[in-house]
């Protein structure tokens, strides 16, 4: 698949859309955490020889099976942003790149959850997604 590439409007654009995205990421993430550490103790709660009856054993089953269903909703919201033709660098810090033609020379727009507006650009050559330089340093000014 060929990368779409995006001017500073149209990557502005898409931030309400990835606000929402990456929010949804970071509850099923949140609840992906909770339900492992729920399994954890069920499990061993189970493995102490508790027949399938057991609410215990039920529970363990009902949780197994959210689980999976958290992991495919984290996974639609990562494709989503991916189907946009963003890349999400860190879903910790909510780090979005788009790429770019500035100055006949290709780069990655970069924004963060949290900010505005998309006011930095980096070299696609950065292998630390941390440097972010302000667009006025950009190849196009």
């Amino acid at each position: 698949m060929n990368p779409k590439f995006f001017t500073v409007e149209e990557a502005n654009a898409l931030i309400g859309f990835l606000e929402n995205s990456l929010e949804r990421i970071r509850r099923n993430r949140q609840r992906y955490l909770w339900l492992l550490e729920e399994i954890a103790i069920l499990k061993l709660i189970v493995e102490c020889g508790a027949d399938e009856s057991n609410r215990d054993s039920v529970d363990l089953e009902e949780k197994t099976h959210e689980l999976k269903a958290v992991e495919a909703e984290i996974e639609k919201a990562r494709a989503s942003v991916r189907d946009a033709g963003c890349i999400l660098k860190d879903e910790e810090k909510g780090m979005v790149d788009f790429f770019s033609i500035q100055s006949n020379t290709v780069v990655y727009l970069s924004w963060k959850r949290g900010e505005d507006t998309v006011k930095f650009w980096r070299s696609i050559r950065d292998a630390d997604s941390n440097v972010r330089r302000p667009l006025e340093g950009s190849p196009s000014t």
